[in-house]
């Protein structure tokens, strides 16, 4: 059947990923500024003074403008730790809280975006002020100026980098939160505004989301941020530890392996979508794989109803029941997870017919299902082939939204075009990531088309066998064939002509949404 593999690159295995590391590599250029450095000694020594142990095994470099990276000074062994920083160093919510606004603010009992960040930001706003008389002076110093490789801070000319992708409205969805809480604070507390403007709000917002940890402090659940441990870069799988050691009363981190002198040491972030990487740190990951070859980065998916079809007032019925009016947004990684099989759900009703969705309520009069989300199970064959056309006719149009191909992103991310810390790197590969799940819901509704249409017997077996053995990127579809679509075609063995899903592209579904209402921030 020459199922063979997707586009270059798509989701090649880890062993080959770690041949070529370009989200290490990029850190090997050394920018040397003697202001910077001057600053560094300052920041160490405030560090020392305050008891700290960090100097003997660590050093900090640079790579570029606000670009920073931790490595080691001498060999290290695993389990070694790496650094202590003393309770007295870290800066926690409770400081925030118990800043004059702040506790203006837990009086109010505002419902904020981001509380625990708020109150981080409240009292870096404030101590701030007090310039070289803040005890954190050295630290201050040291946080970046300008944060400019965020989104919420691009220009236009760099946004114009992410057209096509959803991220665009997640920034200014961001952007707007961010504003409602510096308004909300202004408001209990009006001489904020002589503290700090909306662009030193937005600033401290970002640097507390990209750079705070969460600890537990004596018993007490915090965040917090730690001096020296938040200049670790993202790398995966993780290569160090951190907590906090009560009994040190430090904040340490631990290496989970041997590590040569010289080489840099990494932090592990998470396993995160390249959109949230992007818009809450400022980086895209180009390789964004764990070493099972799982790859996290997803696509967001607009579906709804069609307003237009004769059973969509009783489809309705199971579509409102988690609460959500019109279109519902799900986002979906190239893999089998409760995202995707929501999403399956959903399209399950969007297409059915009088007899299946018949089936679908006719179990008990409330239904058989508590929302359209919980649809887990096959209607009938030609339901499903039905739902993932639609899946692919919805990857293929939120593709065409792209002005570039994932050919253009390759070969601009193979250039030297691209600097590695760039913005317009990030964007392409951020919207690059996108381009690959979308592909593979293309791909993966051409081959359920294929398998749909043949006798279970021999040929689909060994259909099915070439598929499984024909490339790591197809073991999506082929799991799925091989339970569901042969689960289905067992209980309704007719051959469906190939579907032809309705019209409900992602670009109906959004019209159908009508204006994105910011006031109401999509959780990332």
């Amino acid at each position: 059947f020459g199922w063979g593999r997707e586009k270059s690159g798509a989701m090649a295995s880890y062993e080959e990923g770690k041949t070529r590391q370009p989200d290490r590599e990029k850190f090997r250029e050394r920018v040397s500024d003697p202001r910077e450095r001057a600053k560094e000694d300052v920041f160490i020594e405030w560090l020392r003074g305050n008891g700290a142990r960090f100097e003997e095994m660590v050093e900090l470099r640079s790579y570029d403008d606000e670009v920073r990276g931790v490595h080691a000074r001498r060999e290290m062994g695993n389990e070694e730790i790496v650094m202590e920083i003393p309770l007295k160093c870290l800066i926690t919510v409770e400081m925030g809280k118990e800043t004059e606004v702040g506790r203006a603010v837990l009086e109010a009992d505002l419902e904020l975006d981001a509380p625990k960040h708020v109150f981080l930001m409240l009292f870096l706003l404030t101590d701030r002020r007090q310039g070289a008389g803040s005890r954190f002076a050295p630290y201050y110093e040291m946080l970046p100026r300008t944060l400019s490789n965020m989104p919420v801070f691009w220009r236009e000319d760099e946004l114009a980098a992410l057209e096509g992708s959803y991220l665009l409205t997640q920034i200014e969805e961001r952007k707007r939160a961010i504003a409602n809480d510096y308004e909300a604070i202004c408001g209990v507390f009006p001489s904020f505004r002589e503290t700090a403007t909306l662009e030193e709000f937005k600033w401290a917002r970002m640097c507390v989301c990209s750079r705070n940890f969460g600890i537990v402090v004596n018993g007490v659940r915090t965040s917090a941020l730690v001096p020296y441990a938040d200049m670790l870069n993202h790398y995966r799988p993780r290569e160090t530890k951190w907590t906090y050691d009560n009994a040190r009363g430090a904040f340490t981190i631990t290496a989970l392996q041997a590590i040569k002198r010289g080489d840099q040491i990494y932090d592990s972030y998470g396993q995160k979508c390249n959109h949230r990487f992007l818009l809450n740190y400022g980086f895209a990951i180009e390789d964004n794989r764990e070493p099972d070859g799982f790859c996290p980065n997803e696509v967001s998916v607009a579906l709804s109803l069609r307003r237009d079809d004769p059973l969509v007032a009783r489809k309705q019925l199971l579509w409102i029941r988690d609460g959500a009016v019109g279109a519902k947004r799900v986002r979906i990684c190239a893999a089998d997870n409760e995202n995707f099989r929501a999403v399956l759900s959903l399209l399950r009703i969007i297409v059915a017919d009088e007899d299946e969705l018949e089936r679908v309520l006719g179990q008990n009069p409330y239904g058989s299902y508590r929302t359209a989300s919980d649809l887990h199970f096959p209607v009938g064959l030609r339901n499903e082939t039905a739902a993932l056309a639609l899946l692919g006719q919805i990857a293929a149009s939120m593709l065409a939204k792209y002005p570039r191909s994932r050919a253009d992103d390759d070969a601009n991310l193979k250039s030297r075009a691209l600097p590695p810390f760039s913005n317009a790197r990030h964007a392409v590969i951020h919207v690059r990531s996108e381009k690959i799940v979308l592909e593979h819901y293309v791909r993966f509704a051409d081959v359920v088309a294929t398998l749909a249409a043949l006798p279970l017997g021999d040929a689909f077996d060994a259909a099915l066998s070439d598929l499984f053995d024909s490339s790591p990127d197809n073991r999506h579809v082929a799991s799925y064939c091989n339970s569901v679509l042969r689960q289905v075609k067992r209980l309704s063995p007719q051959i469906p002509p190939r579907a032809t899903a309705p019209d409900a592209t992602d670009d109906a579904a959004a019209a159908r949404l009508g204006p994105i209402d910011l006031s109401a921030p999509t959780i990332v």
